[in-house]
């Protein structure tokens, strides 16, 4: 099937990189990919998978451009039934419309259009949940969800990640390091610190001053260390708490390099001393079964440094399962 071009609604899309049609299946299995195709219309979506193919910001090593379309392959290997339930999630209307157009060597044009598209998804009451990509797509995406809420909305913020992500500037440049310091600092009458919080920050990976700059500001940070089993569970509880407390929505950033780097290599910063893959999934159906999530992004899968895709289909995973979580709403 040919995928639709972009519609006027969305001008900065193109056709996604890969198109997960191949393996759809018989009509009993349920297939994610055959989910997930688009047949041109936003009317009646519930949420939009984009791909976010921007890597120009990284600072350590490239590769993430690629990463939507490794999650597309990913989604390959699932259906949208959970055993654990169940129940399915094919009733939620959800699809894969596509790239938002990028320029690696022109990344404020880039951003602008990303933040057109999550904001005229937003308007129109679609959940984006958007595939980098470096974390740098971070704050053009959480500009876009408050530019398409009503006029003095407030968003809360779950931040999964090795890193504060919290840099004022890496050798003076941007890069993927300064997000939500940049979220912070120029959306001040939508994002606070207070309701900014960030869950899986590892051992020997960030500094005295982010971690500073994040309790001046009232950031709430929860370590990776010691967050096993339901210990995660516990603290995403509480983020949401956090989260959503005098907001009017709440957005969940994910690094992929928050997981332990057994079940997630293919990445810029592996990391050994990472959140486990299923704690994480648990999580994310926990925010997206809540009533304010209004937004997701994955990021940092670089499939140059995976193997056999093993990133790229946890990622999938962490995907289904924050749509899981938004269908259980009903």
């Amino acid at each position: 099937m040919d995928h639709p071009p972009a519609t006027a609604a969305l001008p900065a899309l193109r056709p996604p990189g890969l198109v997960v049609n191949v393996m759809k299946g018989d009509a009993d299995e349920h297939r994610a990919g055959a989910w997930l195709e688009w047949n041109g219309q936003l009317d009646g979506l519930r949420a939009a998978l984009i791909g976010v193919p921007f890597d120009g910001a990284s600072v350590v090593r490239t590769g993430s451009r690629g990463g939507p379309d490794a999650v597309r392959l990913g989604l390959v290997n699932y259906t949208t039934f959970s055993s654990a339930d169940g129940r399915g999630m094919e009733a939620l209307r959800a699809a894969d419309i596509g790239d938002v157009l990028i320029t690696l060597t022109d990344m404020a044009t880039s951003f602008d259009r990303v933040t057109e598209t999550a904001a005229a998804l937003v308007r129109r009451g679609i959940v984006p949940v958007s595939i980098g990509g470096d974390h740098s797509i971070a704050y053009p995406l959480i500009r876009g969800v408050t530019q398409g809420l009503r006029p003095g909305a407030k968003l809360g913020i779950i931040h999964f990640d090795a890193h504060h992500d919290l840099r004022a500037a890496h050798l003076g440049a941007e890069s993927s390091g300064v997000p939500f310091r940049k979220a912070l600092e120029t959306l001040p009458d939508a994002v606070h610190g207070q309701n900014l919080v960030q869950i899986g920050m590892a051992e020997f990976t960030n500094s005295r001053q982010f971690h500073d700059y994040a309790a001046d500001h009232g950031i709430t940070v929860i370590p990776g260390r010691g967050l096993r089993h339901g210990a995660l569970l516990a603290a995403v509880e509480r983020a949401l708490e956090i989260a959503g407390q005098g907001t009017d929505a709440i957005y969940v950033s994910v690094d992929i390099d928050c997981i332990d780097q057994a079940q997630a290599p293919g990445t810029a910063a592996p990391n050994p001393f990472g959140l486990d893959l299923r704690d994480v999934q648990e999580a994310l159906r926990l925010i997206g079964a809540h009533p304010k999530a209004i937004g997701m992004d994955l990021v940092e899968i670089s499939p140059s440094f995976d193997h056999d895709n093993m990133t790229g289909r946890a990622g999938a995973s962490l995907i289904l399962s924050f749509l899981y979580g938004l269908a259980a709403r009903g």
